[in-house]
């Protein structure tokens, strides 16, 4: 019996440690833990997919668009200044159509300063700069600075692009104030090449008035100035054929060229042409006439353009880089 009384209490101590071991082999469970207090794929499971890092702005991207008038996908489409051609090297009115083709509003707006053909340069610096800001206040500025633009003959041919652009956009922002503009470059140029015509100058190149052709004497001599758009004039053709002829004055690429027409040699006209950097249109005829006075305008297709002064004639003919 006393053997028996000292097993029981043996057999019971063991119980405790046999628990302990049994619950060592069994899963814990999770259950009651937050999703912070589990394992690292429990967490993802319960708070759903990570997000990627991408996503999360930095410090190099912006916050927002580019601008308060950065246009949206569907944005209107407005058309910029097309090509002049121009060139940095050229005279001051390419290079201020060069800096208003490439957004420099401000440089533009600082260019001009005190210049007496300054109004259509305002205008269209102002309308950069409402382009690029959207605000109503810069809207306000450029469509006041438009309403100052004097009226451009087309023989100014940069600065009646730049006011008739000025104006499309002004007119188009009132349709549709709200818009933010799709700007693309305009189509085509802003001077297209052309020979327009001719007109009779004296020694000092001075437009000599008269009949409304140019005309001279058969035995030749007579200056003529190449009036139109051209940039850098590679051959004078007589009659469709390339002539070597007698240049009056300095020839350069940003000047208007002076010719002086050889004798008739039984001609009693010749019809000239030019080529340049790119195709030129148009043509000029002079006449040989001994019994007439020279002219001071030219025949071109029939039609008489009216004379330019040889400062207009200068600024007309822009230039562009090789």
């Amino acid at each position: 019996m006393k053997c028996t009384s000292r097993s029981r209490p043996a057999g019971l101590a063991l119980v405790p440690l046999l628990l302990l071991a049994l619950s060592a082999c069994l899963p814990p469970s999770s259950e009651g833990q937050s999703p912070q207090q589990g394992s690292g794929v429990q967490t993802a499971a319960a708070s759903g997919p990570a997000k990627s890092t991408a996503d999360a702005p930095t410090a190099a991207q912006p916050a927002g668009p580019a601008g308060p008038a950065a246009p949206q996908e569907n944005a209107p489409v407005v058309r910029w200044v097309p090509v002049g051609p121009v060139g940095p090297n050229d005279p001051t009115s390419g290079q201020r159509y060069l800096l208003l083709q490439q957004f420099q509003c401000d440089a533009l707006a600082r260019s001009v300063e005190d210049a007496q053909d300054a109004a259509v340069w305002v205008a269209g610096a102002a309308v950069c700069r409402a382009v690029q800001s959207g605000s109503r206040e810069d809207w306000e500025r450029a469509s006041n600075a438009v309403s100052a633009i004097p009226r451009i003959p087309q023989t100014q041919c940069l600065e009646f692009r730049v006011a008739a652009m000025s104006a499309s956009l002004v007119a188009q922002h009132r349709s549709n104030p709200d818009a933010a503009f799709k700007v693309e470059p305009g189509l085509g140029e802003a001077c297209p090449r052309q020979l327009l015509g001719l007109t009779v100058v004296d020694e000092q190149l001075r437009p000599v008035p008269g009949t409304p052709r140019a005309a001279g004497p058969s035995s030749g001599g007579t200056i003529v100035r190449l009036d139109g758009y051209y940039v850098r004039v590679g051959e004078v053709l007589f009659d469709d054929v390339p002539a070597d002829v007698e240049f009056v004055g300095d020839r350069e690429d940003y000047g208007t060229l002076y010719l002086r027409m050889p004798p008739a040699q039984g001609r009693k006209s010749i019809r000239i042409s030019v080529t340049d950097t790119v195709d030129i249109a148009g043509s000029a005829t002079f006449f040989y006439d001994d019994a007439g006075a020279t002219s001071s305008s030219a025949e071109t297709g029939g039609a008489t353009p009216a004379p330019e002064s040889p400062t207009t004639s200068v600024e007309a003919s822009a230039t562009a880089t090789s």
